[in-house]
C-alpha cells in the first residue's frame, strides 16, 4: 500500500470518529402519512451528557383519541429554498422542563402531523448535565442540531 493510500486511510478513520462521536436527532423513515406516528430519537454519542429542554402539554390526535406527546422540538417545514419554523406549540397550560441525556444514552419522542410537506426537527441544547435548567429563561450559547428532513403526505 502506498502512502498517499494510507494517509487516505488515515484520513477516513478520523472523520469517521469525529462524525460518530456527537449528539443526533433521528427519524426512521424518510415519507409519512398525515397522522403516523413518528418515532424522533435523540442519540448521544459523546462522552458527556447534554440538556435540553421537554416541553410538556402538547397533544395529538390518534383517531379520535387525544394523545399526550411532550416534545423538545422546534419544528421546521421547507416552503421553496427557505425553512420556516411552524407554531405548533398548545397555546396555553404547558410547561417546559430540563432533560439531560447522559453519555451513550437517547431519549424517544414519539410525534403526529396533520399537515403535508417537506420537515425537519431542530432542538436546542447545552452541553452537561444541568437538570436545574430554567427551561422559561435558558442559557445563551445553545447548541443547534437538525434532523434529516422528510416528508409528511
Amino acid at each position: 500500500m502506498t502512502r498517499r493510500n494510507l494517509i487516505g486511510l488515515a484520513l477516513v478513520a478520523v472523520a469517521a470518529t469525529a462524525a460518530g462521536g456527537r449528539l443526533q436527532v433521528t427519524i426512521p423513515a424518510t415519507k409519512y402519512a398525515v397522522h403516523e406516528q413518528i418515532r424522533a430519537k435523540i442519540e448521544n454519542t459523546p462522552n458527556n451528557p447534554v440538556t435540553y429542554c421537554v416541553e410538556f402539554g402538547q397533544w395529538s390526535m390518534n383517531g379520535g383519541e387525544v394523545q399526550a406527546t411532550p416534545s423538545p422540538f422546534l419544528m421546521q417545514q421547507k416552503n421553496g429554498s427557505r425553512w420556516n419554523t411552524l407554531l405548533i406549540g398548545p397555546d396555553v397550560g404547558s410547561s417546559r422542563h430540563a432533560a439531560v441525556l447522559g453519555a451513550g444514552e437517547s431519549h424517544e419522542f414519539p410525534l403526529r402531523l396533520n399537515d403535508t410537506g417537506t420537515v425537519r426537527l431542530v432542538l436546542y441544547y447545552w452541553r452537561g448535565s444541568m437538570p436545574d435548567l430554567d427551561c422559561g429563561a435558558p442559557p445563551k450559547h445553545a447548541k443547534e442540531i437538525m434532523s434529516q428532513p422528510f416528508a409528511i403526505e
